[in-house]
Order: structure tokens, then C-alpha cells, then sequence
């Protein structure tokens, strides 16, 4: 006989180095008159909910955490499947930068010493991140095992061939002018 699931999972925890981030940024904002020097540390703190803050090896600690959290909310917060994180999310930069703050305000809410910020979280943060995900994606956008790169690779690397240009341009103006 099997065991019987739970009726809820709980939500996965972030790994130690994470919510250590978690707690120093806690820290230095609740201080009321930082030195200088806390000032210079919160300037320089690794933002978990902003992966690209964090070291290499504090970001992979991170998108494993947030690999979870996929499998959470795709488990235990959906029945439709069109509003499904898509497994190919860690190729959506878009996903990763609003997965890790829907992550971390999950995880902060489960901290919290009354319901309000999970309802908050339940009513407004996760049907919002869902929404503009599946905004962004596209009604067929990543179904299960097709990931389809992004639309507008071709005008991207248009401007980026433009900008080129156009910082050539700046330099030679600049360099006219002296």
C-alpha cells in the first residue's frame, strides 16, 4: 500500500547561503542610521532576488532553488496547465528575474507572523507573475520538451549591430570636435 500524499507540500526551503543573504539584507535594512561602512556592505550585498547581484556559486544555489519552486507551484498552485511555468523557464530571462522575487517574497510570507503577506501573495503575486508569463510567452509558447527561442533574436541582434555603429559614430564626433 502507498503512502498517502499530503494534502499541501510545503513550499522548498532555500538553501543556507541563501537565506543568509536573506538575513544580512534584513539587517542593513532595518537599520535606522547606517555607517558608512554599512552603507558601502549594503551596496555590495549579493540579492538573491536579483540573481545577477549574486557570486557564480550563490547563483547556482539560487536557480536550484528556484528549479523547486517551479515544481512547487506547477504541483501545488495549478490546475490548468496554460498558465504552467514551462521547463525550459531558466531560458526565459524574463521568468528568472520575476521567479526569483515571486521566490523570495513566497519564502519571506511563509516567515511572516500573520497571513496578510500570503494573502498577498496568493491574491496578487503569484496570478500576476502567472499572467505576465504567459503574456510573454505566448498563448502556445513553451510547450512540454519544445522550447522555441526567442522571437525577436533577429532585431536584437540588429540593435546591438546599430548600437555598435552608432558608439563608433560618438567616438569619431568627440574626437572631431577636440
Amino acid at each position: 500500500m502507498t503512502e498517502p500524499s499530503a494534502m499541501a507540500s510545503p513550499f522548498p526551503r532555500p538553501p543556507d547561503l541563501v537565506q543568509e543573504q536573506f538575513e544580512r539584507a534584513a539587517h542593513l535594512a532595518g537599520l535606522e542610521d547606517p555607517s558608512k561602512s554599512e552603507r558601502v556592505a549594503f551596496g555590495l550585498l549579493q540579492r538573491p532576488w536579483i540573481p545577477s547581484s549574486c557570486s557564480p556559486d550563490l547563483r547556482f544555489l539560487i536557480y536550484g532553488w528556484l528549479d523547486e519552486v517551479v515544481a512547487w507551484i506547477n504541483e501545488d498552485c495549478l490546475w490548468r496547465t496554460e498558465r504552467a511555468v514551462p521547463a525550459c523557464w531558466e531560458q526565459h530571462p524574463h521568468i528568472v528575474h520575476e521567479l526569483a522575487v515571486v521566490a523570495t517574497l513566497r519564502w519571506h510570507a511563509e516567515l511572516a507572523l500573520t497571513p496578510a503577506a500570503m494573502e498577498d501573495w496568493l491574491r496578487f503575486t503569484l496570478p500576476q507573475f502567472l499572467d505576465r508569463m504567459a503574456t510573454r510567452v505566448g498563448e502556445t509558447g513553451c510547450p512540454p520538451g519544445a522550447h522555441q527561442p526567442h522571437p525577436g533574436s533577429s532585431r536584437n541582434d540588429a540593435y546591438r549591430d546599430a548600437r555598435s555603429l552608432r558608439a563608433s559614430r560618438r567616438e569619431q564626433d568627440v574626437s572631431a570636435g577636440s
